[in-house]
């Protein structure tokens, strides 16, 4: 079985068409590097994934077997999807 498996995926925003039929499949253990250049769609299947609202998404998303797509950004998180900053603000007081 996949850890995660991408059927088809479809993302749209503000009209413009971003991914356009995107499959990838990540079994357990593996790792993989998404790479392109600018405006390829990283950042667009980033945000798709940890379930921005602001897209129009279509396909097939599976994680650990559970339909993805159909998760809230909330329930993602919980599974341990989600996007954090590359470069956290720093907090007076809070230490690393």
């Amino acid at each position: 079985m996949s850890l995660l498996e991408i059927n088809k995926l479809y993302a749209k925003v503000n009209g413009r068409q971003i991914l356009q039929g995107l499959n990838l499949e990540v079994g357990a253990g593996q790792i993989h590097a998404i790479m392109g250049p600018n405006g390829s769609g990283k950042s667009t299947l980033a945000q798709v994934l940890a379930g921005r609202s602001s897209y129009e998404v279509s396909g097939t998303v599976r994680y650990k077997g559970e339909d993805l797509l159909q998760k809230s950004a909330e329930e993602r998180a919980r599974d341990g999807i989600f996007l954090a900053f590359q470069y956290p603000v720093e907090i007076p007081g809070v230490n690393n």
